[in-house]
């Protein structure tokens, strides 16, 4: 009995033990524990497969807005660059040689890489082409550091200033004065050789969607860079009816000059381009042309019109004024006031503005120097050499680049081979507000030689673009076209040629442009046709000149000088056969050609 009842209790407490934790739970934990890690394992591979279709539409928000670009976020940019350029964002050589000496800005070269590789670059230059600038806005410095962007010629670096300032850089120019080729001529210094390849400098950040879109209209710039010639927009107004120009001068530019002669021309000046722009063009693939006063203006009116997606504009080199100096047609202008500037030019006159080589080289020390202009043949320099200092321009060429010419406040002396072309040159200059240009004379450069005065051999140095010097672009357009049309000879024509002209063709004129107290007391030169105006009354008596432009005219005075200065005038209001007598009546004398005593005209 009390046996059986021991086991029962030894039975009841193995149990006990059993429900209290023993080897019991540790069966369960080798059985249930890998249970669990499979749940484990199984509930996490299962959100990395949904995690996955929530990542791939994730950058969906963030690609449309990269590309998106307004034109009322255009209107703002291209808006806030006009209202802050001044000068048009442009900036001549002399003043950049000048910043470089004192605060060098950060130099943007935007040629192709090619190039520089032939050329050479301006020291201190990061190369990034024009096509890639927008792309490569890591290369820049930070928005707010002072940038001059140059190029081959001022004109992709023009293209370059309103993208960049619309990116965030507003301390920007562009360098003008013919840019890099404009400063090898001038002799600043370049460093040749291989580019050097620039460094990424993430100084700067941009707006990508802006970024992505002017890199877009750049790479799709067309070739020349959207470069048009004066010749090539003449033939496209001829064969393209439906042609638009812009142009985008002052009211007061147009008043003062005209406007291109073509049937679809608006009229937007620069200032207001953003402001007017509901007046553009409605078709996006419009073929249009953009014109200013020489070309600097309407290229940056280019890119901004590519910007809002036109895809067919152009911009019109040389500008203007090219076109008005290549003679293509004009409306609107007023005419050229001839009769002003040469009585001016006359009424200023003192002894006929002539000076002798021993006044020219005290002159020359003077402080400062005068300037010094001869216009001779680059040919003639190379054989016989020039006075130091001198700047070289042909008579015909003397005004195509009125940049190279000095202000009308300074003593301006020009001369030649003998003192002929010299005195056309001053006529021309006195017309255009030079109050005092003089003319050397007694040989000129042949009597500087022959005194013994000093001669640099060789030609003179490149002439420097000065820009200091604006006269009337009307004027200056019709006094280029007299001298590129002066005759071989320069109009001479001697005594013995006259006196065989006088016999062989009676229907010359004969003016004289002596003194009525010359006339009395050296007589005159007798011919069917003579006239007597005094030069210093030329103009004022000039409805006694030749009725026809093509009547053959011979003019003399005393020695040449003022007989050339007459011939010059009536070349300028369109004569094309007239002649001025070398030597004057003293020449005539000499060679014992006879004068007749003066009877005062009726």
């Amino acid at each position: 009995m009390k046996k059986t009842l021991l086991i029962t209790l030894m039975l009841i407490l193995g149990l006990v033990l059993v429900a209290c934790g023993g080897a019991a739970p540790a069966e369960e934990a080798a059985v249930e524990e890998p249970a669990e890690v499979v749940e484990q394992v199984e509930p996490t591979a299962a959100p990395v497969e949904e995690v996955a279709p929530t990542e791939e539409p994730a950058p969906e928000p963030t690609a449309e807005p990269v590309m998106e670009v307004t034109d009322a976020q255009l209107d703002e940019l291209f808006q806030r660059f006009i209202d802050n350029m001044e000068g048009y964002g442009s900036l001549g050589l002399e003043p950049f040689n000048e910043m470089l000496a004192a605060d060098a800005p950060f130099l943007l070269d935007v040629r192709e890489t090619s190039e520089l590789a032939e050329k050479g670059w301006i020291e201190g230059a990061v190369n990034v082409p024009i096509r890639e600038v927008a792309a490569r806005t890591d290369m820049l410095p930070a928005q707010d550091a002072p940038v001059v962007i140059y190029c081959g010629s001022g004109w992709r670096c023009t293209i370059a200033l309103p993208l960049l300032d619309a990116l965030g850089w507003q301390n920007t120019l562009a360098l003008k004065g013919g840019s890099f080729g404009g400063w090898v001529e001038a002799g600043y210094p370049i460093v040749t050789g291989e580019p050097p390849v620039a460094e990424p400098l993430n100084a700067a950040e941009v707006d990508p969607a802006l970024a992505a879109h002017f890199s877009e209209i750049l790479a799709a710039m067309p070739e020349g860079y959207g470069g048009i010639s004066i010749d090539d927009v003449n033939t496209a107004i001829a064969e393209n009816p439906d042609l638009i120009l812009i142009d985008a001068r002052t009211p007061e530019e147009i008043a003062e000059s005209g406007s291109i002669d073509a049937p679809n021309v608006l009229f937007i000046p620069i200032e207001e381009f953003i402001a007017r722009r509901a007046e553009w063009p409605a078709e996006k693939d419009a073929a249009i042309i953009v014109y200013c006063g020489s070309g600097h203006r309407s290229t940056l009116a280019m890119p901004m019109m590519w910007a809002y997606g036109y895809t067919n504009v152009l911009s019109m080199k040389g500008g203007f004024s090219e076109w008005a100096k290549a003679g293509y047609a004009i409306v609107g202008a007023p005419e050229v006031d001839l009769d002003t500037a040469f009585n001016t030019f006359l009424a200023n006159m003192e002894g006929y503005n002539v000076i002798g080589l021993d006044d020219v080289n005290l002159a020359l020390a003077e402080d400062p120097p005068p300037f010094l202009l001869d216009v001779r043949e680059v040919s003639e320099l190379e054989e016989s050499g020039h006075i130091e200092s001198a700047v070289n321009l042909p008579i015909r060429e003397v005004l195509d680049n009125p940049a190279y010419l000095p202000g009308t406040d300074a003593k301006l002396i020009s001369y030649c081979g003998s003192g002929w072309r010299c005195t056309i040159a001053i006529t021309a200059l006195g017309a255009l507000g030079y109050p005092q240009p003089l003319s050397m004379k007694e040989g000129s450069f042949g009597g500087w030689v022959e005194k013994g005065f000093p001669v640099a051999e060789g030609t003179a140095a490149e002439p420097m673009e000065l820009n200091a010097f604006a006269p009337d672009p009307q004027l200056l357009a019709a006094l280029q076209e007299m001298l590129h049309n002066i005759p071989e000879g320069y109009g001479g024509i001697s005594v013995e040629d006259l006196n065989t002209l006088l016999v062989e063709n009676p229907d010359v004129t004969l003016i004289d442009v002596r003194t009525t107290a010359e006339l009395e007391e050296n007589g005159v030169i007798e011919a069917a046709n003579w006239i007597h105006i005094p030069l210093e009354e030329f103009i004022n008596q000039k409805d006694q000149w030749p009725v026809e432009l093509d009547a053959p005219i011979v003019v003399y005075c005393g020695s040449g000088h003022r007989s050339t200065i007459a011939m010059t005038i009536l070349w300028a209001y369109g004569y094309t056969d007239v002649l001025s007598m070398r030597g004057g009546v003293a020449e005539w004398v000499k060679a014992g050609y006879p004068v007749i005593d003066y009877v005062p005209q009726p």
